[in-house]
C-alpha cells in the first residue's frame, strides 16, 4: 500500500524544479552617486499587461525626471496632420497607382479585402505613409489598444508631478520615413503587406515576451520578417539607440533619478541601450521582481 505513495514522493522531487526568478523589462543602472532606471514600454497595450510589477511602480515613484521618446500627451495635432499632409500625401490629381509596381498594388488590395480596409482609404497615400497606417491593423484587431500602452500609463502618472524630457519628436519620426527614396518606400510597403498575416501572433509572442522580461526573446521575434532592405532596419533601430542612451547617461550625470522609458526593441541586443550604456562603464542590472 506504501508502495505507490512512495513512487508518487520519489518522482515529484525529480520533477519539481525551482521557480525561476521572475524578470521585467525594466533595468536598473548606476553610477557612482547616482542611479536612472531604463523600462523597455509597448507602444500598444492590452489588459494582460498591467498591473505591473511593484519594483517598477517603486522606481518610477522614486524618480524625479520621465524621459520618453515622445510625450504624447504634448503633442499638436493639427500641426501634425498639416506636416503630414504635405509629407505623406500626393498633390491633387496623383495618386499611389502611379507610383508602385502590379505586385505592390495587388498585395495591398489583398491585405485591404483581408483586413476589411477599403482600398480607396490608402490611394492617395505615399508608400511610407500607407505602412505605418497598415501596420497597425493586425494588431489592433488582436486586441491591443493604444489607450492601454505603458507610455500613456507612466505619462498620465507624470503629468504635473515630474520633469518629462521627450528623447526625439514627433516630427523627427515620421520625417524619417517620408526621407527614405521612392523604391525604398515601396520595398517596405510591399514587405508589410507580405507579413500582415503574421502580424497578430507576432504581436502576441512579444507582449508575451514583455510580460515574462524576456529581453532575448523580444529581440528574436522582433528580428523576424524585417520590412525594406537592411539599412531602413538600422535607420528605425539602431541608429537611434546611442541618443537614447545618452539621454540615460545624461541623468546619470544630474543629481535626479530618472526613469527612461522607451520602445523594448531598443534595450536588447549587441547595439541596445543596455549593452551601451555598459560598454561605458555602468553598472547595468535587470531588476529581479518579488513574487
Amino acid at each position: 500500500m506504501l508502495a505507490p505513495l512512495l513512487l508518487s514522493t520519489l518522482l515529484t522531487a525529480q520533477t519539481v524544479a525551482p521557480t525561476p526568478a521572475k524578470k521585467a523589462m525594466f533595468w536598473k543602472v548606476s553610477s557612482r552617486d547616482n542611479v536612472v532606471y531604463l523600462l523597455g514600454s509597448v507602444h500598444l497595450g492590452t489588459k494582460g499587461m498591467f498591473p505591473l510589477a511593484k519594483e517598477i511602480e517603486d522606481a518610477f515613484d522614486r524618480s524625479a525626471v520621465l524621459a520618453v521618446e515622445i510625450d504624447i500627451n504634448r503633442i499638436d495635432f493639427k500641426k501634425m496632420q498639416i506636416e503630414v499632409t504635405k509629407l505623406g500625401l500626393y498633390p491633387e490629381g496623383d495618386t499611389l497607382w502611379n507610383h508602385i509596381r502590379p505586385e505592390t498594388r495587388t498585395a495591398l488590395e489583398q491585405f485591404c479585402t483581408a483586413f476589411g480596409a477599403p482600398v480607396e482609404r490608402f490611394t492617395t497615400m505615399k508608400p511610407w505613409l500607407i505602412s505605418m497606417s497598415a501596420e497597425m491593423l493586425p494588431v489592433l484587431k488582436n486586441g491591443m489598444d493604444p489607450n492601454l500602452s505603458v507610455d500613456r500609463y507612466f505619462l498620465d502618472k507624470a503629468k504635473e508631478k515630474k520633469r518629462i524630457v521627450e528623447i526625439e519628436s514627433a516630427d523627427a519620426q515620421y520625417k524619417l520615413f517620408a526621407g527614405f527614396p521612392d523604391d525604398v518606400q515601396e520595398k517596405i510597403l510591399l514587405d508589410e503587406m507580405k507579413v500582415a498575416g503574421r502580424a497578430q501572433d507576432k504581436a502576441k509572442r512579444m507582449e508575451n515576451a514583455w510580460i515574462a522580461g524576456d529581453a532575448a526573446a523580444l529581440d528574436r521575434i522582433g528580428a523576424e520578417d524585417p520590412t525594406g532592405p537592411p539599412e531602413v532596419q538600422r535607420a528605425v533601430l539602431q541608429d537611434r539607440n546611442p541618443r537614447m542612451a545618452d539621454a540615460a547617461e545624461q541623468l546619470l550625470k544630474s543629481q535626479e533619478i530618472g526613469f527612461v522609458m522607451v520602445g523594448a526593441a531598443h534595450m536588447a541586443g549587441k547595439e541596445g541601450i543596455v549593452a551601451t550604456l555598459e560598454s561605458r562603464g555602468y553598472k547595468v542590472e535587470q531588476v529581479t521582481l518579488k513574487p
